[in-house]
C-alpha cells in the first residue's frame, strides 16, 4: 500500500516522524498515525491472530469496534491498533501467537475445526484425572497477551463536571444536537471517542462536497460556542441511574452528572458472512474510508465492493478517487434503490452486478487476500452456476448496520425492531434521555442534523424545565442494512464472530442441541463474550437464530446490555489509597497512658500499655495476668 498525497482533512502531520518496532522489525509512521494505519502504509498486511483457530486477520473497522489488531507493547497489554496512535519507541507484538504472526506455530490448529466444534470443552477434557493438564495447555494457547508482575501500579487522578446536558457523540446528529442545546439555553457537554469530532460526515463522502463543508461549518460552530464543552479521545463508557455517566480517557475518569442525554452514538457497520470473509485485505467500506480520509493511506490496489446500500456505492467512489482499481461492485440486492452514487460508480465504468455476492474469498501464498468468486445469490443461496473469479487484494462490504445503543439499554430504553431500516430502534426512551442519528434509525445527512436538533432542542427543554418549539426531522426512505447478508457455503469458514472464531455452523449445532435462547445461545458459543462484546457480531448472531428457529427478530430479542460499554483500565476504577481514622473518645486518656495503637479497621485500639524498661511481649504478659487476677475493662 502507499501514501496518498495529502487530503484536506487527514488526521497525520507529514512533517513528524514515528518510529517503532512491530513484531521484532522497524517502521515507520506518522504523528497521528493509529498503529494499524502506520503498518497498513508500510505494505503490512497480516496484523494480528485469531482467538480459535489462529488464522491470519488484518484491518476489519478501523473503529476499535474487533480484536483484529489487538497488540502487546513491553508492560502494556490490549493495545487496539486501530485506534491507539503509534509513539516514538514502541515496541509492539501481536498477542495470542507462538512465534509470531507470520510463522504462528500453533496455526495447524485451522486445520483442526472441525473437531473442535463449539462448547467442545463442555463434553471432553472433564475427567478429574486429566482436566489439570488440559486446562494448562488451552490457558497456554488461549491467552491475550502476558502479564508482567512488576509493572508499577498507576494511579490516575478523577474529576467530577457537572452539566444541563451531555451528548454521546460527536458525528453531525450530535454536534448538531449540542449546538440546538447550547442555543437553547443549556450548558453542554459532547463527548467522543474519536481524536477530532466531525464523524461520517468527514469521512463518508463518495464526492459529496457539500457534506463536508457542512460538517466542518457545524464543528466549527460547536467549538467556539460558549455553552459547550468538547471532549474528544473520551469515552462515555456507561450509563447509570440519574443521568450520572463515566467519561474515560486516557488519562483518568470524569464522572459527569447531566440533567439531559442525547445518545448520538451512531451505528456499527456490520461485515457480510461469506466463506474466508476474515483473510486480511477484507474490511468494512468504512474502515477503506477511515484510512483513506483520516490517515491518507490507500487501503488496496484492486478491490471488489459488495454493497447491499447507498453507502456502498460512496466506498466505490472513494476508492477511485484514492487511485484504487474497482474491479465490480456486486450488489446483494435484485433491484437496488437507485441513487446518485450509483449512477456516478456506473458513469466511471465500473462494473455493477445486482443479485450477485461473494461466495468465496481466496487466499495467496502467504494468506491474505488475492481473489474472490462472485456469484448470483438468492436468499444466501449461491447459484454457483456461472460464477466467476477476480482477482482483487481488498474487498470493502458495505451490507448494514447495527445501532450502538449499549447506553440507550443500560439507561432502560425499550427497542423494536424496523423492518425497513432492518434495525432495532429506540420505541419507549426514559425521561430524561434522548436519541438521535443512526442510532434513531435516521441515516440521511441532512436528515441527521434535523434529528440532532430535534433531540438538542427537546433535551434542552427537559433539563430547563421550559416549553420548545418542536424541530421537524424529514421523512426518509432508504434501506440501509440488508436483511440477509450471509451466505452459505458447504465448506463453512464463513466466520460471523471474529473475536471467538464462531463459524455459521456453530450456530447452527447450538441451536440443534436446545440452545434456542438468545441469552443461551450467547453463553454456549461465546458470541459476544470477546473484548469486543458483539459490536461486529450480536446482530448476525440475532438473524441466524431468528431464521434457524422460525422466529421474528423482535421477538427473538436482543441480550442485556452491562456497563461497561468498553474495556476501562483498573487504575481509572481504583480509588484513593487513604481511609478516614477514627479515635474513640478514650483516645486521649489511652495516650496519656502510654499505649501504643494499632489499627482495627478504621479504628486506633490500643494494643498495650508501654512501660519503660520491658519487651512489647512482657507489657502484653503483664496487662493479661492484671485481668486475670484482678479487675479490666474493655
Amino acid at each position: 500500500m502507499s501514501r496518498l498525497p495529502q487530503l484536506p482533512d487527514e488526521w497525520i502531520d507529514r512533517t513528524k516522524l514515528v518510529r517503532f518496532r512491530f513484531e521484532g522489525r522497524d517502521y515507520t509512521g506518522l504523528a497521528g498515525d493509529a498503529v494499524s494505519s502506520a503498518l497498513w502504509a508500510a505494505g503490512v498486511r497480516t496484523l494480528g491472530r485469531s482467538f480459535k483457530y489462529h488464522r491470519p486477520r488484518g484491518i476489519l473497522s478501523m473503529a476499535n469496534h474487533d480484536v483484529n489488531v489487538l497488540l502487546q507493547d513491553g508492560q502494556r497489554l490490549n493495545v487496539r491498533g486501530d485506534v491507539v496512535p503509534v509513539r516514538e519507541g514502541m515496541d509492539l507484538s501481536a498477542v495470542n501467537t507462538w512465534g509470531g504472526v507470520t510463522a504462528d506455530r500453533v496455526r495447524f490448529l485451522d486445520r483442526l475445526a472441525p473437531f473442535l466444534p463449539v462448547g467442545f470443552y463442555y463434553k471432553a477434557f472433564y475427567s478429574k484425572r486429566w482436566f489439570p493438564l488440559w486446562e494448562r495447555m488451552f490457558r497456554a494457547i488461549t491467552g491475550l497477551g502476558r502479564i508482567d508482575l512488576g509493572t508499577p501500579h498507576l494511579r490516575t487522578p478523577k474529576r467530577y463536571e457537572f452539566c444541563d446536558v451531555a451528548v454521546i457523540g460527536a458525528g453531525p446528529s450530535g454536534l448538531s444536537a449540542a449546538l440546538a442545546a447550547a442555543e437553547a439555553g443549556a450548558r453542554v457537554v459532547i463527548v467522543d471517542e474519536n481524536a477530532k469530532a466531525g464523524g461520517s460526515g468527514l469521512y463518508q463522502l463518495g464526492g459529496h462536497v457539500a457534506q463536508r463543508d457542512a460538517a466542518l461549518q457545524l464543528r466549527e460552530r460547536v467549538a467556539a460556542h460558549p455553552q459547550i464543552r468538547l471532549f474528544t479521545g473520551t469515552l462515555a463508557a456507561a450509563w447509570y441511574a440519574d443521568q450520572w455517566i463515566p467519561l474515560v480517557d486516557g488519562e483518568r475518569m470524569t464522572k459527569l452528572r447531566a440533567r439531559a442525554t442525547v445518545m448520538a452514538s451512531g451505528a456499527f457497520e456490520q461485515p457480510a458472512v461469506f466463506r474466508n470473509n476474515d483473510l486480511p485485505g477484507v474490511m468494512l467500506g468504512s474502515a477503506m474510508q477511515r484510512l483513506i480520509h483520516r490517515y491518507a493511506v490507500q487501503p488496496a490496489r484492486r478491490a471488489v465492493v459488495l454493497a447491499a446500500n447507498a453507502d456502498a456505492y460512496r466506498v466505490a467512489l472513494d476508492l477511485l478517487d484514492a487511485g484504487v482499481q474497482v474491479m465490480a461492485v456486486a450488489d446483494l440486492r435484485d433491484q437496488p434503490m437507485a441513487c446518485d452514487a450509483m449512477d456516478a460508480v456506473r458513469a466511471r465504468g465500473v462494473e455493477c452486478l445486482a443479485g450477485y455476492a461473494i461466495y468465496e474469498a481466496h487466499a495467496g501464498e502467504r494468506g491474505e487476500l488475492a481473489a474472490v468468486t462472485l456469484c448470483r445469490v438468492r436468499d444466501g443461496i449461491a447459484e454457483t452456476t456461472g460464477s466467476r473469479r477476480v482477482d482483487c487484494d481488498g474487498v470493502a462490504m458495505s451490507t448494514g448496520w447495527a445501532p450502538a445503543a449499549n447506553l440507550l439499554y443500560q439507561a432502560g430504553t425499550k427497542m423494536r425492531f424496523d423492518e425497513r431500516l432492518q434495525q432495532f430502534v429506540p420505541d419507549v426512551l426514559p425521561e430524561g434521555v434522548f436519541a438521535c442519528g443512526r442510532v434513531n434509525g435516521v441515516f440521511g445527512f441532512e436528515a441527521r442534523l434535523a434529528d440532532g436538533a430535534r433531540a438538542g432542542t427537546a433535551a434542552a427543554g427537559f433539563a430547563l424545565s421550559r416549553e420548545l418549539p418542536a424541530v421537524a426531522v424529514p421523512s426518509e426512505n432508504c434501506q440501509p442494512t440488508h436483511p440477509w447478508p450471509v451466505v452459505a457455503h458447504p465448506s463453512a469458514k464463513n466466520f460471523v464472530d471474529f473475536d471467538e472464531d464462531l463459524q455459521v455452523k456453530d450456530f447452527e449445532n447450538a441451536v440443534q442441541e436446545g440452545y434456542d435462547n438468545i441469552e443461551l445461545l450467547k453463553r454456549f458459543t461465546t458470541v459476544g463474550m470477546g473484548p469486543s462484546q458483539g459490536k461486529h457480531s450480536n446482530m448476525t448472531a440475532l438473524r441466524l437464530l431468528a431464521r434457524l428457529t422460525g422466529k421474528s427478530p423482535q421477538q427473538v430479542g436482543t441480550t442485556t446490555a452491562r456497563p461497561f460499554f468498553h474495556p476501562v483500565p483498573m487504575s481509572h476504577l481504583a480509588g484513593r489509597g487513604f481511609h478516614p481514622q477514627r479515635r474513640s473518645p478514650l483516645h486521649g486518656r489511652h495516650a496519656a497512658l502510654g499505649a501504643v495503637f494499632m489499627p482495627a479497621g478504621a479504628w486506633e485500639r490500643p494494643e498495650y500499655y508501654a512501660v519503660p524498661g520491658k519487651s512489647r511481649i512482657d507489657c502484653i504478659h503483664d496487662e493479661v495476668r492484671r485481668v486475670r487476677t484482678k479487675v479490666a475493662m474493655i
